[in-house]
């Protein structure tokens, strides 16, 4: 007895200081840690839906923090809903070594409601740890279990989360009734030297020694570039609704029948009204014209997350009796005016955003966070942005255009792609008329005009007030001192989709005094030095670009009265694989023209290819900023 009790004496110690080494900052591996906000020590993730209907998520998370940024690796927080239960969540703090220095439990969780304000009501609640570290490092054990009526939404492994956090061991475990497919998209796999092992009914991968990934300017988004694992089902359940997948015009199918079809119900005298507006038009377009004119008038846009997992739209009825709505509810809206007139219009799900994120169309499931409308005109469909009150018809921008998205027809779901506004579509045009007096101020009128994807950028200029579109215009031409403006005018031409601009400008003591001449920048729009982009000694991605676009410039200076240009600077011209920029200056009588254009075209370009980008920017920055000697004669 005497023996076994000296033994654990000893021993016990050594396991407490053996477990406490592994909590401390001090013991991360220096290769994950170099350079990173947070290490994730150990994580395991199993979703559970060997229950029919059912979905159990257990999360055990270890995560070092090494400073403010790191805080958000932790992810210390469980949504619940009138269909999902948190079962159990809680948090440990330890110190820099390894010691326990706070216990979190459920009842000290933050509960708030998980929207945004914009939003009129949702049942979607979150419980966050709401935690403010007093030093750093910290460790923190993070468990949360859930379960929850939804098995439609399987969210994606991904062992590196965020940029600059390192990951010691990462494991993730579906389970399920052997019976039921499992189909998985996985990516990057074999590159971080992922494992997976597969058995009836349960399928586990796992990550180890993943070194922080650095955000590269213009690379392809994190998930496109680190280990990544979504798993899908043919059958699910939406809020404890069975759904059903397999291919995209059943799945397509089943959207349409249970979700959007049975909310379509306008009443007799809404029917009346719109048709009267379209009565004597023959043509389907004016129809579609003046139905979605109608919806902008009516209805705004409020937020209404309810029903069936927030993607059951409201009731048509209920948005012509309160004027608002969501975007599930203002598409199912138009769309229901529009079969009134008989006009056809498919219901379209997809990802809005600005970086084009298109649906996942090698797997079948429930995907997408927006609604817009299809509206079939001939042989085309044109689509409507239905939240807007300003967006032109048949117009999408950034956050909508070319990009694959579900239509929801009554045969079946199709897969197509969104408006795709080519290079020559993407206009930015600036003219300039400007006049330098004899002191060195210049003055004159400014006149621009965007189309294409440009158009996004400035369909919503009218909602400012005469400071802040004052502002606006201070710090788009922010490289100019001094600058005021004045007259402004704004002309949005919705029919043509093409936004202009009008506007008188001054800027004091733009030229520079040297003895009687004067050195003036031929371009006050130039681009300063903080347009290049940033360098990377070991970069590791190409670079992309969205869009193709073509700016161009045309700017005129009027030389005052006995000065004269001492020479005008040589035209030049650039071309490489992803753009060209050229600039050349006349002098014509008293004035001096430059004319600059800057294109750059569509594409994901070699890693090899971002140095010679940089290289151009630079020359851009170099002959933007051209200065001209004015000579006193």
């Amino acid at each position: 007895m005497a023996r076994k009790l000296v033994f654990l004496l000893f021993v016990i110690p050594l396991l407490t200081y053996s477990q406490q080494l592994e909590l401390a900052a001090l013991t991360v591996d220096p290769e994950l840690a170099d350079g990173a906000d947070s290490v994730l020590r150990h994580e395991e993730i199993t979703l559970d839906l060997s229950d029919e209907g059912k979905l159990r998520t257990t999360i055990s998370r270890l995560v070092t923090v090494y400073n403010k940024s790191g805080l958000s690796d932790v992810k210390a927080y469980a949504g619940y809903d009138n269909n999902t239960k948190v079962l159990d969540i809680q948090a440990i703090i330890y110190t820099l070594t390894g010691v326990e220095k706070d216990k979190i439990k459920k009842r000290d969780f933050k509960d708030v409601s998980a929207v945004s304000g914009g939003t009129l009501y949702a049942d979607s609640r979150v419980l966050y740890l709401d935690y403010t570290p007093t030093s750093y490092p910290f460790t923190i054990q993070f468990n949360s279990e859930t379960l929850s009526e939804t098995t439609a939404f399987l969210w994606p492994w991904m062992p590196v989360s965020r940029y600059a956090s390192g990951t010691e061991y990462s494991k993730f475990t579906i389970i399920h009734n052997p019976e039921d497919t499992l189909r998985v998209k996985e990516t990057n796999l074999e590159e971080f030297g992922i494992t997976k092992e597969e058995t009836s009914g349960r399928t586990t991968w796992i990550a180890r020694n993943l070194e922080p990934v650095t955000f590269e300017y213009k690379s392809k988004g994190l998930e496109q570039r680190v280990p990544r694992v979504k798993c899908f089902f043919d059958k699910f359940y939406l809020a404890g609704v069975p759904g059903i997948a397999g291919n995209w015009k059943d799945f397509g199918k089943w959207m349409n029948d249970e979700l959007v079809k049975d909310t379509q119900d306008l009443e007799a005298t809404a029917i009346a009204e719109i048709q009267k507006l379209t009565k004597g038009l023959s043509d389907d377009e004016a129809k579609a014209r003046i139905v979605y004119q109608f919806v902008q008038d009516k209805v705004r846009y409020i937020s209404v997350q309810v029903e069936i997992g927030g993607w059951k739209p409201m009731l048509a009825s209920d948005v012509q009796r309160l004027s608002y709505g969501d975007c599930k509810a203002l598409s199912n809206y138009t769309q229901n005016l529009l079969s009134a007139v008989g006009v056809k219009s498919y219901y379209t799900i997809l990802y809005g955003d600005r970086g084009k994120e298109s649906l996942e169309t090698d797997v079948v499931a429930m995907q997408g966070n927006h609604a817009i409308l299809g509206v079939q005109l001939g042989d085309e469909v044109k689509f409507l942005e239905c939240t807007s009150q300003e967006t032109p018809f048949g117009y999408m921008g950034r956050f909508t255009d070319d990009r694959k998205v579900l239509l929801l027809t009554e045969e079946g779901g199709k897969i197509v792609k969104t408006t795709k506004y080519n290079q020559e579509d993407n206009t930015d045009l600036l003219q300039a008329k400007l006049v330098l007096d004899e002191t060195g101020n210049l003055s004159g009128e400014i006149v621009r005009e965007a189309k294409g994807i440009f158009y996004s950028d400035r369909m919503n200029l009218g909602h400012k007030d005469d400071k802040e579109l004052s502002d606006y215009y201070y710090e788009t031409w922010s490289g100019i001192n001094s600058l005021s403006v004045s007259d402004i005018e704004l002309n949005n031409n919705k029919l043509d989709v093409i936004y202009d601009e009008n506007l008188n400008c001054k800027v004091t003591s733009y030229a520079t005094s040297i003895s009687d001449d004067m050195l003036i920048r031929a371009n006050p729009f130039a681009l300063s030095r903080n347009a290049i982009p940033p360098r990377y000694r070991d970069r590791k991605t190409g670079f992309i670009n969205l869009r193709g676009t073509i700016e161009e410039q045309s700017i005129q200076i009027t030389i005052p009265e006995g000065y004269a240009v001492n020479a005008l600077p040589e035209a030049v011209e650039y071309t490489e694989e992803f753009g060209d920029y050229q600039v050349s200056y006349e002098l014509k009588d008293d004035k001096l023209i430059c004319k600059r254009i800057l294109k750059f075209k569509e594409g994901d370009f070699g890693v090899e290819a971002y140095e010679k980008y940089r290289d151009l920017y630079k020359k851009i920055v170099k002959h933007d900023n051209q200065k001209l000697l004015i000579e006193k004669i």
